[in-house]
């Protein structure tokens, strides 16, 4: 199945932009959102490690920001609605299995998938800067961290440790996400494989630009 040309997807409603995703898309994103699940069981070990040390400090989500990068790196390599949400979701469900968070990791994934899903959604999956992803990041990490206030009472604590906590668990969001996402997309785009994706036409259209 052929794409259409970047410029005719930018002209294209969000429903439309949903309804051409294809098989390989889907297929491409279930296959890395399982590996990518697979690797939320091997840093859970790492959170596990560095959590006596940051807590104390208030810094424990420091290293959590690597829990959205199924959200906004497989938006960013596929660009199309509703990848966000599929992808953590799935992503969740992969770790959920291998660990002990059950079910309860399906609610983080659809959290998280959401608050990307929602910045993606206001910049009608058209911007696809590394300030969108840095935001996209952060929101993840936003709601993420509103379900575990509400979840362990959060209201109990100090509002300083809370507002820490949450700044700590976005700056971590933006680096093992937006930015680490952005690094393996572009990894990725230099095997080729993903050459009728939509971030390959808008790197070739870069390329094929005028130089001023």
């Amino acid at each position: 199945m052929t794409h259409a040309p970047a410029s005719h997807q930018n002209r294209l409603t969000i429903p439309q932009l949903f309804k051409s995703i294809t098989l390989q898309e889907w297929l491409t994103a279930a296959v890395i959102a399982a590996a990518i699940g697979v690797g939320y069981w091997a840093w859970t070990q790492v959170y596990e490690l560095t959590k006596p040390v940051l807590k104390p400090l208030g810094l424990k989500y420091l290293s959590s920001g690597l829990w959205v990068l199924a959200c906004v790196f497989l938006s960013d390599l596929i660009r199309k609605p509703g990848i966000a949400v599929f992808a953590s979701v799935l992503a969740a469900l992969v770790e959920g299995v291998i660990t002990q968070w059950g079910m309860q990791a399906f609610v983080y994934g659809f959290i998280q998938g959401l608050g990307a899903e929602l910045i993606f959604a206001l910049f009608l999956y058209r911007n696809w800067s590394i300030f969108v992803l840095s935001l996209a990041a952060a929101a993840s990490a936003l709601l993420s961290y509103s379900y575990d206030y509400l979840m362990y009472e959060y209201a109990k604590l100090p509002l300083g440790l809370n507002l820490l906590q949450l700044a700590s668990f976005m700056v971590s969001a933006v680096v093992l996400a937006a930015f680490l996402g952005r690094y393996l997309s572009l990894r990725l785009l230099k095997t080729g494989l993903i050459d009728v994706f939509l971030i390959a036409q808008a790197q070739q259209s870069k390329s094929d630009a005028p130089q001023s």
